[in-house]
């Protein structure tokens, strides 16, 4: 039997009743006890409670500990009560502080902190083989003060903060003003009682563990306090607990048996923190809000929170504050994958998985849900990527929200909505596929637009449903749909949303053939993902047509553009006359062009990073395939005259007032790849460009280049004006025109611009489709690569031919 702290007070009853009644004589007092319980005496020579004992208890200056059985013979013969509880709770209102806060870091109390620490400090997710530490990798949590979908915000104001300046290009839902934020820990200082809310996921139940656990924290603003931590649901399912204040009398019981007194006087006087976890994961609603409101009304000066999902519960409890958990933003999303891996032994890794993660900002918005944070990381040990299957990564994703997540902690939740996962999932996709088509994009939607698409829906099934009930359940219990504000609701991710349109576009060919979709859609950006995920979701027979529609419909669009043709003729013709035919040299030259007037006008207003991406992810692509093209002599010299050419833009923006001119300056791309700076010394790279012309026997002209590069060099400006400069690089371009038939300055119109922007966004799109993980022909998709950029009339015509 556990020893019990007494205390001074109740002490002080003891040593008067031993006083009066035995003169304070450790004899007579034995001697007493000896024959009240001589029935449980070793023997006659021994004593019940030796004499050592009892002087040390009542000669005590501060409160000492005693076996609960010794007490319970002391409040026998003293006080003429049956056991120390019965004395303590007959006496208690005579007593006003019989424990003492302190004792709660005393010996006395370990085994309830060893308690809590095994049910509070860890966690484990679906189907991980251990659990982690929490302290190990745990990220402060953030709330909302003003929670969004109460707020009234006009639908204008929000399709703007999701559209960019061009309508087409959809930005990904942003991240939450942090003006409207607090730190979890400081709303718990604040507000005495807490109420949390939070979509499936949120990281509510690992915010009240770790407080349990790390209660020391709150210290600062807040007296000693003890955290008792009770999931709603494991109390609901208890047959012995008929009320919360039996569960956290239970709580202590387990652990120091005997102490339901002691934690009722904790409770009187508000020492205690209680946190009860899952409002939502209980089936009878009412019957909860009950007993939590018994517990709070019975011991009111104590501390509460209460967790729940977002939308599962209208019942306000009186004077408690509500706040919503936040999605993590970008720097909580670093500083918890760097202590996952750190945890596990792979610091190195986490490097590893935030530049993967960086590169992808669909999977970057999943990565906000700190359940599917967890997920990412725990899986990316397996294969170190998680950027090839999209597809497999979302639909996991899905199916942990859906249905998972719950099914691996047991939770029964009470549900209106009988339909099967499958059906859900085309639900959903109805919706998701109908918002994207619609023109402009619809990702909001108000209340009752959505109601009508559910009751479109169930009605196509013959199901008769509460629409209304239906969608607070669809809210509360899978966090796919969520009101962004008052009555407007969106998928929680737009990855979600693009996922489900996939999935409607798949499922449903004979209404949406992938002809039309890619003919329609190929050009709009908000369906780039879902080209993607097509891809990797179709098979390989409708694969294939897939990604030979793709490539079709690109090159038709500009099939008659004179200017776009004249130019791939131009990159075609210039690869191969150095030696490097290849489509990723095509891209090179293209990306290099736009900052080197080789054929285009580099002072036209257009978005380079696209051209750069594209000769990047062409190159990885010939490199993966072992199949990188070397540069030839004439190639590194077309390469080393470029390089030439960037430099009176390079010397203009480290003399001249750049944003005053219409200099040019090359990108980081292009100056990397020539390996030119603003020091770069003119007559040193002309002098490669000569040495280069040189080692060149077979260039038509060779000896008449060498010399008028050599004439060149000699009038290389020094410290002269930009525009000495700028006749100078014209000249240099004069003599690749004449000798190497490169360095046209061909001037677009922006409907051409327009044309070529959408054509490398569309060839970029195709590479991206075929370097997932999917079904496709691996000697098609090659062969489609090497003719990309390539005119319409060089290109392989069964390519074009669906």
């Amino acid at each position: 039997m556990a020893a019990i702290k007494v205390g001074k007070e109740f002490l002080e009853i003891l040593k008067n009743a031993y006083s009066e009644r035995f003169g304070a004589s450790p004899a007579s007092l034995i001697k007493r006890l000896n024959q009240v319980y001589k029935d449980e005496l070793e023997d006659e020579d021994s004593d019940l409670i030796s004499s050592r004992t009892i002087r040390n208890f009542f000669n005590s200056s501060e409160p000492p500990n005693m076996l609960e059985k010794n007490l319970n013979y002391l409040c026998f013969v003293l006080l003429d009560y049956k056991s120390y509880q019965e004395a303590l709770k007959q006496l208690v209102q005579n007593v006003e502080d019989d424990v003492e806060i302190d004792d709660i870091e005393k010996d006395f109390f370990k085994p309830y902190w060893e308690h809590l620490e095994r049910k509070c400090s860890t966690m484990r997710v679906l189907d991980m083989s251990e659990p982690v530490k929490l302290n190990s990798i745990y990220v402060d949590l953030n709330c909302f003060k003003d929670i969004p979908g109460r707020k009234q915000q006009a639908l204008q104001n929000l399709i703007r903060d999701l559209s960019a300046d061009n309508p087409e290009n959809l930005k990904r839902l942003p991240f939450p003003d942090k003006e409207n934020q607090i730190l979890g820990l400081e709303a718990v200082k604040s507000y005495p009682k807490l109420m949390i809310l939070g979509k499936p996921g949120a990281g509510k139940t690992t915010f009240l563990k770790y407080l349990a656990t790390n209660s020391n924290l709150l210290e600062e603003s807040i007296e000693k306090i003890i955290p008792v931590f009770i999931p709603l649901r494991e109390f609901s399912e208890h047959e012995n607990l008929h009320n919360l204040i039996d569960a956290v009398v239970y709580e202590f019981t387990q652990s120091i048996p005997n102490y339901e007194s002691q934690i009722k006087l904790f409770l009187e006087k508000g020492k205690c923190l209680i946190l009860l976890d899952g409002l939502d994961e209980v089936l009878n609603h009412d019957r909860i809000y009950q007993k939590i409101e018994e517990l709070i009304n019975s011991y009111p000066t104590n501390r509460f929170i209460i967790t729940c999902r977002t939308g599962a519960s209208d019942y306000i409890f009186k004077h408690f504050t509500e706040v919503e958990a936040v999605d993590f933003d970008l720097e909580q999303v670093e500083k918890f994958a760097r202590n996952w891996f750190n945890y596990r032994g792979e610091g190195k890794v986490s490097e590893e998985f935030l530049n993967k993660l960086q590169g992808n900002q669909q999977v970057k918005e999943l990565a906000t849900n700190p359940l599917l944070l967890t997920i990412l990381c725990w899986t990316f040990e397996d294969s170190y990527d998680f950027t090839r299957s999209r597809y497999g990564l979302y639909a996991d994703a899905v199916d942990s929200l859906l249905r998972r997540w719950d099914a691996s902690r047991r939770i029964e939740r009470k549900s209106n909505l009988k339909l099967s996962r499958q059906r859900k999932i085309a639900m959903f996709s109805q919706i998701a596929y109908n918002g994207l088509n619609h023109n402009p994009p619809k990702l909001l939607w108000q209340k009752w637009e959505l109601e009508q698409k559910l009751i479109d829906f169930i009605e196509s099934i013959s199901f008769e449903i509460d629409t209304y009930d239906v969608l607070r359940e669809i809210e509360a219990n899978y966090g796919l749909l969520i009101q962004k504000a008052k009555r407007i609701y969106s998928f929680s991710h737009l990855t979600f949303q693009e996922y489900f349109a996939a999935e409607y576009i798949v499922e449903n060919r004979e209404v949406v053939s992938l002809n039309k979709f890619v003919e329609q859609n190929l050009m709009k950006r908000q369906w780039r993902e879902v080209f993607i995920l097509i891809t990797e979701r179709l098979n390989q027979t409708k694969v294939d047509e897939f990604i030979k529609l793709i490539f079709k419909r690109t090159n038709e669009m500009i099939k008659d553009s004179q200017p776009l043709q004249d130019m791939l003729k131009w990159l075609n013709k210039m690869t191969v006359s150095a030696g490097v035919k290849s489509s990723s040299w095509r891209a090179l030259y293209l990306a290099l062009d736009l900052d080197t007037d080789l054929y285009i006008n580099n002072e036209i207003e257009i978005d380079r990073l696209p051209f750069i991406n594209l000769a990047k992810e062409m190159r990885e692509f010939n490199r993966k395939r072992n199949k990188i093209t070397p540069p030839t002599d004439r190639a590194n010299l077309i390469l080393y005259i470029a390089s030439v050419s960037t430099l009176p833009a390079l010397y203009a923006e480290k003399n001249f007032n750049i944003q005053s001119s219409n200099v040019q300056v090359p990108s980081e791309f292009t100056k990397e790849r020539l390996k030119v700076n603003q020091q770069s010394n003119a007559r040193e790279k002309l002098d490669l460009v000569i040495d280069q012309v040189q080692k060149i026997n077979t260039l038509k002209n060779d000896i008449q280049l060498e010399k008028d590069l050599k004439q060149l060099r000699k009038t290389i400006p020094d410290n002269s004006s930009r525009q000495s400069w700028e006749i100078w690089a014209e000249e240099l371009r004069k003599i690749m025109r004449e000798h190497l038939d490169i360095g046209y300055k061909t001037d677009f119109e922006d409907i051409d611009v327009k044309a070529l922007e959408n054509y490398i966004y569309a060839n970029f799109l195709f590479l991206e489709c075929i370097h997932t993980e999917n079904y496709s022909s691996k000697k098609l998709c090659e062969e489609l690569f090497d003719n990309l950029l390539l005119p319409s009339n060089e290109i392989a015509p069964h390519l074009l031919h669906c």
